[in-house]
């Protein structure tokens, strides 16, 4: 089947949708579809080259989340019926109005998969009411079907107006075979001048006002008392929120306890799950959440916000422990739990390793992706 893959942007630094459609234009091709990714060049960094085509298209505007790619146009208006199947990726995109538009002029169908990005919340609230008026609710209710990654995207997608037949449930996957030969045990520590009798606690992501990162530093504070040789590392990307939390760790007395290293991608980023003692995801709002299944198939003990839709996986899956968003105190409890009692903490690990191989393994996914492509290709 030949598979067009549409996304504003394809480059790990941009965080999880980028990786979901990497992982599917992959997979897929290993299957032996023809699979091409539209996109802009946005990003300094790119992932490993696949068995399939990609089209960096000069990018013009990066502004207020919108990337404006115009050679989209005509690429599209020549190309675009020689594809059996489209799937967009998030909602609100330069792309996605432009490959709409063509579809629905040639009376194509495509799936759109929002990514968590349907609601209007936080930032660009304004923009996004602007672009749901004048674009966002024909793209929505031009597609012939909607990918949620979640009951709570389910959910999103419900209150927008899609109607519940349009909506297909579909997770995201993990591609096992990374976590197949990890890096040495120690190796991060050792690179970063960490003792072994270190307690690490790891958090991975966006550095950004959702994440509930203020929320992890203030439960961190009595740990540390508690134990004064842990250390939290709050890696990822900055997204305008360290400057408020290294006040708030100053305010709290904790500076040398709690270290930004940056983003962390590929073995790095294993080899620090591998050496962590506990893994936190502590968001407000995550619509699905790899790191703490990552986490898991590196062996690694997971404290998870119950509200996210990982947490609700970790829940079914007895994979971990869960603590309501905000609440410092039951944080706290939680992650002094596995530091306490780190054999009880590893059967929950085992308990999620097979849940994962299970329900979240690549080779299981993409299979409900093709089954998905083939069904609306031939409607």
């Amino acid at each position: 089947m030949r598979i067009l893959q549409v996304i504003e942007f394809l480059t790990p630094q941009m965080g999880g949708s980028p990786m979901v459609a990497y992982q599917i234009s992959r997979h897929l091709a290993q299957r032996n579809h023809e699979v091409t990714v539209v996109t802009s060049d946005y990003g300094k960094s790119r992932f490993p080259q696949g068995s399939f085509r990609v089209i960096f298209l000069p990018n013009l505007v990066a502004r207020w989340g919108f990337y404006v790619t115009p050679g989209l146009i005509r690429w599209t208006r020549e190309n675009l019926q020689a594809y059996e199947a489209i799937h967009l990726h998030t909602a609100r995109t330069f792309q996605n109005i432009v490959v709409s538009h063509y579809a629905q002029q040639y009376k194509m169908p495509y799936l759109l998969q929002a990514h968590g990005t349907l609601p209007v919340i936080v930032a660009r609230k304004t923009a996004k009411h602007l672009y749901d008026l004048s674009f966002g609710r024909r793209v929505v209710a031009g597609a012939r079907g909607m990918i949620a990654v979640s009951a709570l995207e389910r959910d999103q997608y419900l209150q927008y107006g899609v109607p519940a037949e349009k909506i297909s449930l579909v997770p995201n996957g993990l591609d096992l075979e990374e976590f197949s030969h990890l890096p040495a045990k120690g190796s991060y520590r050792s690179a970063n001048s960490i003792s072994e009798d270190i307690r690490l606690i790891l958090s991975i992501g966006r550095i950004h006002q959702l994440k509930g990162l203020d929320h992890l530093i203030g439960a961190f504070a009595p740990l540390h008392k508690i134990y004064p040789d842990s250390l939290l590392v709050i890696a990822g990307p900055d997204e305008g929120d360290q400057p408020r939390l290294e006040r708030l760790i100053s305010k709290l007395d904790l500076q040398g306890s709690v270290w930004f290293p940056g983003p962390l991608y590929g073995e790095q980023k294993l080899a620090a799950l591998v050496d962590a003692d506990v893994v936190t995801s502590t968001s407000y709002y995550e619509i699905f959440g790899l790191v703490p299944f990552e986490a898991l198939m590196c062996g690694t003990p997971v404290v998870v916000s119950s509200e996210i839709a990982s947490g609700q996986l970790i829940a079914t899956a007895n994979a971990g422990y869960l603590a309501p968003y905000g609440d410092e105190v039951a944080l706290c409890a939680s992650l002094r739990h596995v530091l306490t009692y780190p054999e009880e903490a590893l059967t929950r690990v085992a308990s999620g390793q097979a849940y994962i191989r299970q329900h979240l393994d690549w080779q299981v996914i993409i299979e409900q992706f093709e089954q998905l492509y083939a069904t609306y290709s031939a409607q």
